[in-house]
């Protein structure tokens, strides 16, 4: 699933294609991908003519607002990425009149949406798995919806402060021993724990991996277990490994593409995740190994990431 660095360079690349431009039309293969009160029909309608205003990213999600009182929601979900370009529609299957990986690349085919703005150019939803999903909102519901009403903070937009503070259940700093004042600490596996939208927003499998072989903590150590030195470890590794990841925007280790078409950059240099068996890259001696946590797996270096 495009995790935050790859929905933020996708949103950056529109602020740059659509913002400005009208939305004239929009096929959609099948009804199930627009989660909207009157289906397809009710979706086209309101969107039809309308100027695209914003471009913005929550966590995962991108969000497209439109004149007038509604805003399109977008979740790509597993293996869903927005493409901007030019296709027609041959023989049942939309064909890329443009020369390049929007052609030629197998993951840019699996069109499923299109959007038609009135300079010639189209938004295309390509989803090998189908699961992606648009939902139309009014505009001052957006943070009701109930994928973004319980998110956490945006890891890139909060300082070290706040984010010490979400280890605490009840406002106490962390300390060794019992908080002060009775409350409990965050508590739970430290891989997981990252994963989790509710604690912090817009981390997944591929960045948990990075961030913890960055920050050098193993992903079982247990987020309790952590004194606030290792807590600004976390933060600052969360800091470059996100910043890096987009400014190689993003990792095409799977589905993930940029809105042109072509692979990230950043599974060129990522360090743990699906690295299993490799020398660990701070050629430390240890090697990445591989474990599973639930139904999750994750990737470390057996000799830096300490245990805690």
């Amino acid at each position: 699933m495009p995790e935050l660095p790859e929905v933020e360079t996708i949103v950056r690349e529109l602020e740059k294609k659509i913002v400005g431009l009208r939305i004239k039309d929009a096929w959609i293969d099948r009804p199930k991908i627009v989660r909207q009160t009157g289906g397809v029909e009710v979706f086209k309608k309101a969107i039809n003519n309308k100027k695209i205003l914003s471009v913005k990213r929550r966590a995962k999600y991108i969000i497209i607002n439109i004149e007038g009182k509604k805003t399109i929601f977008i979740h790509q979900k597993i293996s869903g990425h927005l493409l901007y370009g030019k296709w027609k529609r041959t023989e049942g299957k939309w064909e890329s009149l443009l020369p390049g990986p929007l052609k030629d690349d197998a993951d840019n085919k699996y069109i499923r949406l299109i959007l038609f703005f009135n300079n010639g150019f189209q938004l295309a939803l390509s989803d090998l798995r189908r699961f992606a999903k648009i939902i139309l909102a009014d505009d001052n519901k957006i943070d009701a919806l109930k994928e973004i009403r319980e998110l956490g903070p945006e890891p890139l937009e909060i300082d070290f402060k706040i984010f010490h503070k979400l280890f605490e259940s009840a406002g106490h700093r962390i300390l060794r021993g019992p908080a002060k004042g009775g409350g409990r600490r965050k508590k739970g596996r430290i891989k997981p724990v990252l994963m989790d939208p509710q604690f912090i927003a817009g981390i997944g499998n591929i960045y948990g991996d990075e961030i913890l072989w960055e920050a050098g903590f193993h992903p079982l150590s247990r987020a309790e277990n952590l004194n606030a030195k290792d807590v600004k470890k976390i933060f600052d590794a969360i800091q470059k490994v996100l910043k890096k990841a987009i400014l190689h925007k993003g990792d095409s280790i799977d589905n993930y593409r940029t809105t042109s078409g072509e692979k990230g950059e950043y599974q060129n240099i990522q360090k743990a995740y699906q690295q299993t068996g490799k020398k660990c890259a701070k050629k430390d001696g240890g090697i990445i190994k591989r474990l599973k946590i639930g139904a999750r797996s994750a990737h470390f270096c057996s000799k830096h990431q300490i245990l805690k």
